[in-house]
C-alpha cells in the first residue's frame, strides 16, 4: 500500500503523520497541534516515500497532501515508478503540480530493464494506449518498438529507470488548486454527488462525513448546500434502482437524508438486493422508512424465483417451523393452497421473479409506524 508519512515539527512538539486519513481524523490532528484554523502543516521531512523529499521544509495544505496520498495509493508498481520518476525531474513542484502528476502517469514511461526490448515495447504501447487488441498483440514487433524508444535519445536517467515523456498522451490539468478532481477512494460508496457552484464542481462520495461536506463547500466558495446544484452519479457498488431512490431522497429530503440512506446501503451488514425487494413490496420512498426496513430485514420473507402459490407453499414447508412435511407426506400436501393461505395471512405479493411477505408474528406497523397504514401492500 502506497502511503505518505511525514515528520512535522511545531512549537507544540514533534509528531509523525501517515496519510491518507479520514477528514475527521485530520481535523482532530490539526486541532491538537494548534493548526486547525489554517489547515497548513510544516513538513520537517518526508519519511516515506523518499522521492517526495521535495516537500521537505515546506508548509503545505493538509487537505492537498491527504488527497495526493489517496491518489497515489491506487498505483500499481509501474505507475508508482512513473509518478516518482516524473517527480524526481521537477525543479520545484508544489502539491498542485504533484496531484496533477498523479493523474497523468501515462504521460510518462519508465524503462528499468533495457535488455528486454520486447517487454519495453509492449509496456510502452500499453501505457500510452491503455489497451491492445488481440490482433495487435500478435502482429506488432514489440522489440522494434522498444528499440526505437531507447534509440530516440529522449530517456532521462532517474533512480527509478530511464524516464520518457510521452507526447502522444496529453498532460491534463485536472486540479486547479481549488476543487479536487473526481476520484473514488473508498470502496464503501453508494453514490457520487456532484456539487456545482458558480462554474465549479466538487464531489461527495456518499456516505460522507459532515466535515468532508463542509470542506467541499469551502473549496467551492459556497456557504451552504442549498446554494449548490446537486446531481447524483451512479456508482457500480449498488444497483441502478438504488440510484433512483437516492435521487428521490436527495430531492425531497436533502443531502443529509441521502447521506444517511447511503450509509445504510454502503456497508455489508445489509443485503441491498433483498432490501430493494422489501422496499418495493412495502412501497416506501422516504429515506427514514427505508432505513427502518433495513434494520428489520429479517422480519420479511423473500423467496427468490417463486412464481406460483405452490412455490410459496413448498418453501414454507422447508424453511418454517410448524409447517415441516415428512418425506413420505410430500405427495399429500396441497402446496398451492398453503401458499395462497400464507399470502393472504401475511400480505404476500409476487413481484419481479420473487415472492415477499412478512415473517410469522411480525407487524409492519411496528417497523415503520402508523403513518404508513394507508399503504396497501402490492394492492392486496
Amino acid at each position: 500500500m502506497n502511503t505518505i508519512k511525514v515528520h512535522i515539527s511545531t512549537y507544540e512538539g514533534n509528531t509523525s503523520w501517515v496519510f491518507p486519513m479520514k477528514d475527521s481524523e485530520l481535523e482532530s490532528k490539526l486541532g491538537a497541534i494548534g493548526l486547525g484554523s489554517t489547515g497548513e502543516i510544516p513538513i520537517a521531512s518526508v519519511i516515506f516515500p523518499e522521492g517526495l523529499h521535495v516537500l521537505n521544509g515546506l508548509c503545505v495544505n493538509a487537505d492537498e497532501l491527504n488527497f495526493l496520498a489517496k491518489s497515489i495509493e491506487r498505483f500499481e508498481e509501474n505507475e508508482y515508478d512513473q509518478f516518482m520518476a516524473a517527480v524526481s525531474i521537477e525543479k520545484s513542484p508544489d502539491l498542485e503540480r504533484l496531484i496533477n502528476l498523479s493523474f497523468n502517469v501515462n504521460h510518462y514511461s519508465v524503462v528499468r530493464d533495457v535488455s528486454n526490448l520486447a517487454g519495453i515495447g509492449k509496456y510502452h504501447l500499453l501505457n500510452i494506449r491503455g489497451f491492445l487488441t488481440e490482433t495487435e498483440l500478435e502482429t506488432i514487433d514489440f522489440a522494434k518498438v522498444g528499440r526505437d524508444l531507447l534509440a530516440s535519445g529522449r530517456g532521462i536517467p532517474t533512480e527509478y529507470g530511464l524516464l520518457f515523456e510521452n507526447e502522444e498522451v496529453p498532460f491534463q490539468q485536472v486540479y486547479d488548486g481549488t476543487t479536487f478532481p473526481q476520484y473514488v477512494y473508498d470502496a464503501h460508496i453508494a453514490a457520487i454527488v456532484h456539487l456545482h457552484y458558480k462554474g465549479k464542481t466538487d464531489y461527495l462520495y456518499l456516505p460522507e462525513e459532515d466535515i468532508s461536506i463542509e470542506k467541499a463547500l469551502k473549496r467551492l466558495g459556497a456557504s451552504q448546500v442549498d446554494d449548490c446544484t446537486l446531481n447524483i452519479e451512479e456508482h457500480g457498488a449498488i444497483s441502478k434502482n438504488w440510484t433512483s431512490r437516492l435521487e428521490n431522497v436527495l430531492e425531497h429530503e436533502g443531502l443529509r437524508g441521502a447521506n444517511e440512506l447511503a450509509e445504510t446501503l454502503a456497508y455489508c451488514y445489509v443485503d441491498t438486493n433483498r432490501l430493494l425487494k422489501v422496499t418495493d413490496y412495502a412501497e416506501v420512498v422516504s429515506g427514514d422508512d427505508i432505513k427502518k426496513l433495513a434494520d428489520h430485514l429479517d422480519d420479511f420473507i423473500v423467496i427468490e424465483g417463486a412464481e406460483t402459490y405452490a412455490d410459496v407453499g413448498e418453501y414454507i414447508t422447508q424453511h418454517e417451523l410448524g409447517y415441516e412435511v415428512g418425506e413420505n407426506m410430500r405427495d399429500f400436501v396441497d402446496y398451492s393452497k398453503l401458499g395462497e393461505y400464507i399470502a393472504q395471512e401475511r400480505n404476500g405479493q409476487f413481484m419481479g421473479g420473487c415472492f415477499v411477505c412478512m415473517e410469522y408474528g411480525c407487524d409492519f406497523t411496528q417497523i415503520v409506524g402508523e403513518k404508513t397504514q394507508e399503504i396497501e401492500f402490492g394492492g392486496m
